[in-house]
């Protein structure tokens, strides 16, 4: 029956012809967060270290038991069409001599994982209860190697406990997938096929052998299946074409993995509407969960190692664009308790500057786009180190007409006639010696040894002048560095900087800084009480796309650590490959996801000498500049 929305299936469940319910388990009334059995095979490798044994990891031996049982059953040489787990294990001691103390502490922490994954599906669940209200029969028939006590227990964590009949293939010795099942479950109740409705994921044991037994049947497709089947994250393939292969990259187990929580996430119901034009449907929160929480993720395990072999005691991170990460590492320190403290350092390239020009001449390389700017708005961002009157003074030296862009030559003549007219050494001396103060002396967040500062990234300049300033040497974690300027300067700066993408990616930074900046205004100076100066220039314009992006990735991370705590090096990935997908987002964002850009206004005072730039034309314009090589032979 080719019911397309749970509203339908609720409707066939009330019809007066239906006396009973079926229900299949596992992603129909049962979610966990690993795309199949091997994924959660690798989580009970960690438990089988312990007990001594290393080598050949014990998901091949589990794999490898269940596989030959399953050729005994097929050559006809075990009776029966199915068996429990504890043959399994029994396999296992008889294949691969292992004790039978170890098999069964094996076999007890398989059943203790599948406890802490099992989450409700709420869709089935909503026909379950659905089913009960009505007062229909609830039968519950699965194929799996679980014996009716676990599936039961499993069920019970779920508020699944009130229901007829429950019927499992090890224990039945008969399968839903030859159809056998269904004979069972159609002779214990005493019922006809098309008085039952069955419900479930699978197309072959759920529909096709149901229906071929004369049952009427309702298939709730499974999350992953829909989730891949509207391409959600497939602009990955593109950006990885002809350097990474996308499709081994996302067998590691901890990329599986969050594939599928990303469809349980999402497709919960599968029958909801989605924009195929679209990778996450225009959906802020659904991208933050499927591509950011990932990319964010990955940067904490980075953090995490690197905090490590660098012996940090505190890790500050930059204000505005280490918010989100901050956010991140204190649910990841919530789990580990022994990681250094964390610290909030207000901070930009505006509060900087007075540390960044320590030498007039410096002036002529000031961190700014000088076709951007005029002599008016120049000499205003050079307040900090010049004479009240400075325009005047400019003017009387026969500097050029305010109102006209400089030109890199103009730029550097008006530079010549500042540091000559309207150069104020003490009140640069001044701006520098409360930067200096904010950063050693701040309560909340010093800068002293042993701390290490994180940023998006990207020339080192803020660097250089967090380390000048401060007096200490901190290591520099940044996602990303701009290449040749950053190596050069970190070099001749003595700079510790390390960089999580170790290569530059074709995307416009401010894009990403939209996803991982905190929506508030930046700090643009101290007071002399070592408090930080806010601008309060006008707003810039952050949508709820903002803060969705953020909630999203943060909600994917909370729900990892919960599920995977303790088992990172069986949910392992490797870093650059798990930063990919919201890369690819960032690059090739079309349809109904450009909406969450639609209206978002940001600041770039400094460099761009703007405040408001408009994401979406400055992603237009730089895809504009980018060669699409992946786009032909675009994976359909």
């Amino acid at each position: 029956m080719n019911l397309r929305s749970i509203e339908e299936i609720r409707n066939k469940i009330a019809d007066h012809s239906i006396e009973a319910v079926s229900f299949d388990v596992f992603d129909t009334l049962l979610l966990r967060p690993v795309p199949d059995d091997h994924h959660k095979y690798l989580l009970l490798n960690k438990r089988y270290a312990r007990t001594g044994f290393s080598g050949l990891p014990f998901s091949f031996i589990r794999e490898n038991a269940e596989a030959s049982l399953r050729r005994q059953v097929l050559s006809g040489a075990l009776p029966g069409e199915d068996f429990t787990i504890d043959r399994i294990y029994g396999e296992i001691c008889r294949v691969f001599f292992v004790d039978r103390g170890t098999a069964q502490t094996m076999m007890e922490e398989e059943l203790s994982l599948e406890r802490r994954l099992v989450r409700p599906r709420n869709s089935g669940l909503a026909l379950y209860e659905s089913a009960r209200k009505l007062n229909k029969k609830i039968f519950i028939a699965t194929d799996t190697y679980l014996r009716k006590d676990h599936i039961r227990t499993l069920l019970a964590v779920c508020g699944i406990t009130d229901y007829d009949l429950l019927l499992v293939s090890c224990e039945e010795e008969k399968r839903k997938l030859t159809g056998s099942l269904y004979q069972v479950m159609l002779s214990e109740s005493g019922l006809l096929p098309s008085q039952i409705l069955h419900i479930g994921d699978n197309l072959e044991s759920d529909d096709l052998r149901a229906r071929e037994a004369g049952l009427c049947t309702a298939r709730i497709p499974g999350t992953m299946e829909v989730f891949s089947g509207y391409g959600c994250g497939k602009q990955v393939t593109r950006i990885c074409r002809d350097l990474t292969d996308w499709e081994a990259a996302s067998k590691e187990a901890g990329i599986a993995v969050s594939r599928k929580m990303a469809a349980d996430f999402y497709f919960d119901d599968p029958f909801r509407p989605f924009d195929v034009s679209s990778a996450y449907n225009g959906d802020a929160f659904f991208a933050g969960y499927a591509a950011l929480g990932l990319q964010l993720l990955a940067l904490l395990r980075w953090l995490k190692k690197r905090v490590k072999e660098d012996g940090v005691r505190r890790l500050l991170f930059l204000s505005r664009d280490g918010y989100l990460p901050m956010r991140a590492y204190e649910l990841l320190k919530s789990y580990q308790p022994d990681l250094p403290e964390a610290g909030y350092l207000y901070a930009s390239r505006i509060a900087l500057l007075p540390l960044m020009i320590r030498h007039p001449r410096d002036l002529y390389d000031l961190p700014l786009d000088c076709t951007r700017y005029n002599g008016a708005k120049l000499l205003g961002t050079l307040s900090f180190c010049s004479f009240p009157d400075a325009e005047d003074r400019m003017k009387r030296a026969g500097a050029a007409d305010d109102s006209s862009s400089f030109t890199r030559a103009s730029f550097s003549e008006f530079i010549g006639c500042f540091i000559e007219h309207a150069y104020d050494e003490e009140r640069h001396r001044k701006s520098r010696r409360k930067a200096e103060e904010y950063l050693k002396h701040n309560p909340l967040s010093p800068v002293e040894e042993g701390c290490a500062v994180f940023d998006l990234g990207y020339s080192g300049r803020p660097a250089l002048a967090i380390r000048d300033g401060s007096g200490a040497d901190p290591v520099f974690y940044y996602f990303q560095g701009n290449g040749a300027d950053l190596l050069n300067r970190a070099a001749l700066g003595g700079l510790t900087v390390r960089t999580f993408l170790d290569f530059s990616p074709y995307m416009e930074p401010t894009l990403r800084e939209y996803a991982y900046l905190e929506a508030a205004p930046s700090c643009i100076g101290y007071t002399e009480d070592l408090k930080p100066v806010f601008d309060e220039g006008p707003s810039e314009g952050y949508p709820d796309s903002a803060r969705l992006l953020q909630e999203g990735a943060l909600a994917f991370v909370k729900d990892f650590l919960e599920l995977f705590h303790g088992y990172e090096g069986q949910t392992a990935f490797r870093f650059h490959n798990a930063a990919l997908p919201f890369e690819a987002f960032l690059r090739f964002c079309s349809g109904k996801d450009l909406e969450i850009y639609r209206d978002v206004m940001i600041d770039d005072e400094l460099w761009g000498g703007r405040r408001d730039i408009g994401l979406n034309a400055l992603r237009e314009a730089r895809n504009r500049k980018l060669p699409d090589y992946a786009k032909a032979g675009d994976p359909k």
